[in-house]
């Protein structure tokens, strides 16, 4: 008789349908407790499924009592609940590999506790990650990892199971799926995988009576078949004992949501901070690892790497008529979201009634600008959360690393004043020029010119998008169907921008204001205040102060620069900010992209995974060459485009990083979950060294 695993879980966003406390809190208080009992009383129909940082933490929370700990503890052992090999659904190119090392550890622990051994992974949702958490899933025992993709985004075009292969030769097998989990029958294999999957933080089952109704529709569709709860372990050892009939990827697939992470970047750029410190720490010996400061000081920056950044765009800000600047600063600060349901609708009307959930009453008191940002600065606190978990001594070290990069535009020091377009002779055979807008436009090293005609290092642009942008990428991008699209126009696009002629796409470039530079035996420092025209930031709210800095070693060939901005205001429109770096290499096939410190090729990411922007880790873009041996490191902001500006961009060409890289340094273009605005001052701080034969 043929057999198949019917597993139960629930997608967790901490965070999206709720402010994240009050999401948690009903996991603790009401959806554990109730797959307790529902696997009390119908334990050969149910056994519900949930990452390991759930469990993890639900078992250390001081709030529950020991009693109701014992009670999921007796569950675990007996197996009506079960927990999977990685922590939660996480943005795995912003972590670093010591991040994601500990995230592996909190299953692991469980199965010590509870000797067990778990095999088997899922992430749901996000549609794609990097090969590079392949060797350490391996290495910590994991063999398979299901991938439940959002309902209306691209898959990647891998096959629907594989092995993926990392370049040590470990091995996971890979499963997608076209939603967070569906059926899973393959011709000849006599064991196949039901997912009894509930959507967005909906919970299991209320009552037994649920759980029988979906195992007699199973049973009905399936006759013949003998029907098991479990969870994923169950299912991922028969593929395992399958892999050798399994195709074998071995490209990177990268993740084709990874923008939403430049949408807070000083919440990312304080977490690549504490990630440097935290390896100073562990260098020294001041921070022990698997010591209780550093178990609490992970957890906290697990919260910041999991993909819920905030609330649903389509509940908390069914606004689509406030965009332009001055309508959304006055409706921000009024905060009293209205829209007219009878009588005559304009757009924004209609527009906000096929919102989701536009009719529940449940939902109305979330529909608030303040609630909204409120939800985004929830997920900034783990960043505070985490500073204190640290002895006082490292807390203040960090602390004063946090402020200086706060440290506000001086006036410019009066020295020898900046000629733009100059060519300066600088020592070791190297000549170097600024161009108009501030960047690097010229850099000739041992009479090899790496930054070329028509490239800048250091030059800032900014792009405005329109609707016209949004279609081309939904035609590229999205699988829109009848059931997804009310809410997939929300979250994949800015419904409403289409209603105003003032939104249209453009590329915009600063003007150098003043500069100086100073020469001394060993560097030159530059330093330049660059201006936008006072149009764009009275209508765009660009920032009013820019401050570009440029340390140059030429004799040991670095580059160490700074990009602050002052004044930048909250913009709803959609908006993206970009610091190019490109520099020309004689084989840019060559070029190796680091994540999570392992060096994947740009040039070999699959079709329909991301080929545009990619989360980089400390090393950066490095490359090594006849030509020589360069590195390109973002300290700040991990997005790298290659080849072009990638936002809104998914027609699978392959980059071609002599036509330039480019660091995103904020974006907004999404429409949910992340934040809408930002308005905060930001130092970035970005680098390169080169060594030229």
């Amino acid at each position: 008789m043929k057999k198949m695993y019917v597993v139960y879980k629930t997608h967790l966003d901490i965070g999206f349908t709720d402010l994240a406390e009050r999401v948690i809190d009903n996991y603790v208080e009401d959806f554990i407790p109730r797959a307790i009992q529902i696997g009390q009383e119908r334990p050969d129909k149910f056994t519900w499924t949930t990452g390991s940082w759930l469990i993890d933490y639900y078992l250390k929370l001081s709030t529950v009592s020991e009693g109701k700990k014992n009670e999921l503890r007796k569950a675990l052992r007996t197996g009506t609940i079960k927990w999977h090999g990685l922590a939660h659904t996480t943005w795995t190119e912003l972590m670093d590999k010591k991040l994601f090392d500990y995230s592996l550890t909190l299953s692991q622990n469980l199965d010590k506790t509870f000797d067990k051994q778990t095999i088997a992974a899922k992430m749901t949702d996000v549609p794609g990650h990097t090969i590079a958490i392949v060797p350490l899933m391996a290495k910590a025992g994991l063999k398979y990892l299901h991938i439940g993709v959002n309902a209306s985004t691209s898959i990647p075009d891998v096959p629907e199971m594989f092995v993926w292969r990392g370049k040590d030769g470990s091995e996971i097998i890979v499963h997608y799926a076209k939603d967070y989990g569906d059926l899973f029958a393959r011709e000849g294999w006599d064991e196949m995988l039901y997912f009894a999957h509930s959507h967005d933080n909906q919970g299991p089952p209320k009552t037994v009576e649920e759980v029988d109704a979906i195992f007699s529709k199973i049973a009905k569709n399936h006759p013949g078949v003998e029907l098991i709860p479990s969870g994923l372990d169950e299912f991922a050892a028969y593929a395992w004992s399958k892999k050798e009939t399994l195709p074998v990827v071995e490209e990177e697939i990268a993740d084709s949501w990874i923008h939403g992470i430049g949408t807070d970047p000083k919440k990312i750029g304080q977490l690549r901070q504490l990630y440097r410190l935290r390896d100073q720490w562990l260098a020294s010996g001041e921070l022990i690892e698997d010591s209780s400061e550093y178990i609490a000081f992970s957890d906290q920056l697990l919260m910041i790497v999991e993909h819920t950044w905030g609330g649903n765009g389509n509940v908390f800000l069914p606004d689509y008529r406030n965009y332009l600047l001055e309508d959304f600063k006055q409706a921000r600060e009024k905060d009293d979201i209205q829209f007219k349901t009878t009588g005559y609708l304009d757009f924004a009307d209609r527009m906000a009634l096929i919102s989701t959930d536009i009719d529940s009453e449940e939902m109305r008191p979330k529909r608030s600008y303040r609630l909204y940002e409120d939800s985004w600065n929830e997920q900034r606190q783990y960043i505070e959360n985490a500073l204190d978990c640290l002895a006082p001594d490292k807390k203040n070290e960090a602390l004063i690393v946090f402020e200086d990069n706060e440290q506000p535009i001086k006036p410019l020091v009066q020295t020898e004043a900046l000629k733009v377009g100059y060519i300066y002779q600088l020592p070791n055979e190297v000549e170097l020029s600024i161009g108009v807008s501030g960047g690097i436009r010229y850099l000739k090293v041992k009479d090899r010119e790496i930054v070329t005609a028509g490239r800048e290092f250091g030059g800032l642009s900014y792009e405005r998008f329109d609707e016209g942008n949004y279609q081309q990428y939904l035609n590229q991008y999205s699988r829109l169907n009848q059931n997804t699209a009310t809410w997939a126009l929300v979250d994949f696009n800015k419904r409403g921008i289409e209603a105003y002629p003032e939104i249209t796409y453009e590329l915009i470039k600063p003007m150098v204001e003043s500069g100086t530079i100073t020469q001394t035996d060993e560097r030159v420092t530059i330093a330049i205040d660059v201006v936008y025209r006072p149009f764009d930031v009275e209508n765009w709210g660009l920032p009013v102060k820019n401050r570009l800095t440029y340390v140059i070693d030429p004799v040991n060939g670095t580059i160490d620069g700074t990009y602050r901005w002052e004044g930048k205001q909250a913009n709803r429109m959609p908006e993206g900010y970009w610091l190019e770096t490109s520099l020309k290499v004689n084989t840019p096939s060559r070029w190796k992209m680091h994540k999570l410190s392992d060096a994947i090729s740009p040039y070999d990411v699959v079709v329909k995974g991301n080929r545009n922007l990619h989360g980089l880790s400390f090393e950066g873009l490095t490359y090594s060459g006849a030509d020589g041996r360069v590195q390109i490191q973002s300290e700040t902001a991990p997005l790298i485009s290659m080849g072009r500006r990638g936002l809104l961009k998914f027609d699978q060409e392959q980059p071609s990083l002599n036509e330039g890289i480019f660091i995103n340094l904020y974006n907004n273009v999404w429409g949910t979950n992340f934040p809408d605005w930002f308005e905060d001052d930001m130092t970035f701080r970005f680098s390169a060294n080169f060594e030229i034969y």
